[in-house]
């Protein structure tokens, strides 16, 4: 869905349990590298992510467990 500038993916999960879940929120960062390394900083786990076209991306988890994706448009 798009909600003006902001894409929205909806999708049905049997499990909710979120520390496997694969739901999860993204955020777009103008320096996919400079912030993977200063999340590494802080001890924070990078976990790589499936490659789609015009993106890099990686994910993490918050303290609570939930899924949050990190991404960088690219120009192709």
């Amino acid at each position: 869905y798009l909600l003006g500038n902001t894409e929205i993916h909806v999708s049905p999960e049997e499990n909710t349990h979120n520390q496997t879940s694969r739901r999860h929120v993204c955020f777009r960062v103008n320096d996919l590298h400079g912030f993977a390394e200063h999340l590494k900083a802080y001890d924070v786990e990078i976990l790589p992510g499936t490659p789609i076209p015009g993106f890099n991306r990686f994910f993490i988890r918050d303290p609570g467990g939930n899924r949050i994706e990190i991404a960088e448009f690219t120009k192709e």
